[in-house]
């Protein structure tokens, strides 16, 4: 078996795989695209729920204080 025949043999094995995972070899450009988008649609999402969790806290916190003023101003009242 010469080089040649092992870089066929790597080139079609190659070729199969990526075709039956559903990416088209010749087009990795393509590929390229989907996963950039793919990434972006991630990091967007891990954006949105950070900022999600964000507004919980800021939420709650906001909450607790004003428990903590209504009580101290009934308190203050009486």
């Amino acid at each position: 078996m010469t080089e040649e025949d092992i870089r066929r043999i790597v080139s079609e094995s190659v070729e199969q795989t990526l075709t039956r995972i559903g990416i088209d070899p010749d087009q990795p450009l393509e590929f390229q695209k989907d996963m950039a988008y793919l990434r972006g649609w991630r990091t967007s999402s891990e954006t949105v729920k950070r900022q999600g969790l964000m507004t919980a806290i800021g939420v709650l916190t906001t909450g607790f204080i004003g428990l903590v003023w209504m009580t101290i101003t009934k308190s203050q009242g009486h």
